[in-house]
């Protein structure tokens, strides 16, 4: 198990209420440990598996949410 974690600016949130959303669809997310969004600050920070999903599923659950995300180049 290798254990990453990695920052997506996250488009589209505008309320608390589109940061639970966000951290509700990753947490049904195979292999993600933990998910926390701030809409203040365009964030998504996501502790997961890297055997078992990755980057593009994780950006892939966002948009499937209704919004934007790239990953944060670090």
């Amino acid at each position: 198990m290798a254990t990453v974690t990695r920052r997506f600016i996250t488009t589209g949130m505008h309320c608390p209420s589109c940061s639970a959303v966000i951290q509700m669809d990753l947490a049904d997310l195979a292999g993600v440990a933990s998910a926390v969004s701030d809409h203040r600050t365009s964030i998504t920070e996501v502790t997961y598996d890297d055997d078992v999903t990755g980057p593009d599923d994780i950006i892939g659950a966002i948009v499937k949410a209704g919004y934007g995300a790239e990953p944060v180049e670090e």
